[in-house]
């Protein structure tokens, strides 16, 4: 019975959530693990090598009466702050510190790349809304509103992620994300991972309603006449239900967003 409340209660949701984010997520949880398995280094290790490496650089900075500089960083290091430039540092703590900035300078590239995707979707989409057949077929309308949508909060989580993503290459914030990593259990509907993949899931899913928008209006507009019979028009029912869907996966956008600030807050 455990066993099977465990499945439907955890394992299925979380599956479910995965795809419904294109999985995305678990791209960027191998990416991160993969970095920790190469340097084979835990967080543990990371806080020693830091620690050995300012010790090594002790006895030099003592003979040239710099024992203080030495002290406070020290005293960082066992507070969990790692200096970053060690004339001692271990080889495989100065690799995973380049491994950890390649994959930050990699992420910046991602993003920006992501946000010129983004910026050209969203004026296609503007385009395809100026005409006015597809502007009258209701799927072509609120598939292109919401690819829209979810066009602009990647745009919005890419700037964001720039800016902060920024002061991630420190050496000691690739040890609480090794922290993350080694975590047994996490949250279904927010971590880490899901914060990463943030542009580029609400990126994918506006360039599949894009595509949607797009065949709708090949095969729904033009064949007989760009008019729309009376018979097919949309009730106030029918209309409201796509409002209410486009203004939730807004309001989800914006729910992402707090999370994501409360989310940088703690890495800060």
């Amino acid at each position: 019975i455990a066993i099977t409340l465990s499945l439907f209660l955890d394992v299925v949701p979380r599956q479910v959530y995965l795809h419904l984010l294109l999985r995305f997520p678990a791209l960027y949880f191998s990416r991160v693990t993969r970095i920790f398995q190469d340097a084979n280094l835990g967080m543990g290790e990371i806080k020693r090598m830091a620690l050995e490496a300012v010790e090594s650089d002790l006895d030099g900075e003592m003979s040239r009466g710099t024992n203080g500089e030495s002290s406070i960083n020290r005293m960082l290091v066992y507070q969990g702050f790692f200096p970053q430039e060690h004339t001692g540092a271990p080889v495989s703590y100065i690799n995973l510190r380049n491994s950890w900035q390649g994959f930050i300078d990699s992420l910046m590239r991602e993003w920006k790349t992501l946000n010129i995707i983004s910026v050209l979707l969203l004026s296609a989409i503007l385009t395809i809304l100026q005409i006015e057949a597809a502007a009258a077929n209701p799927l072509t309308r609120f598939s292109a509103l919401l690819s829209l949508v979810c066009a602009f909060m990647s745009l919005l989580y890419g700037c964001l992620y720039i800016i902060r993503f920024g002061t991630m290459r420190k050496t000691h914030k690739a040890a609480e994300w090794a922290n993350e990593s080694e975590r047994s259990s996490t949250s279904i509907f927010w971590n880490v991972w899901v914060m990463l993949a943030m542009p580029a899931v609400w990126l994918g899913w506006s360039m599949i309603l894009y595509l949607v928008c797009v065949m709708s209006f090949v095969w729904q507009t033009g064949t007989v006449s760009d008019r729309v019979p009376a018979s097919l028009l949309a009730s106030d029912v029918e209309v409201l239900v796509p409002r209410i869907i486009i203004s939730a996966v807004l309001g989800l956008g914006f729910v992402y967003l707090v999370l994501i600030a409360l989310t940088f807050r703690r890495y800060s």
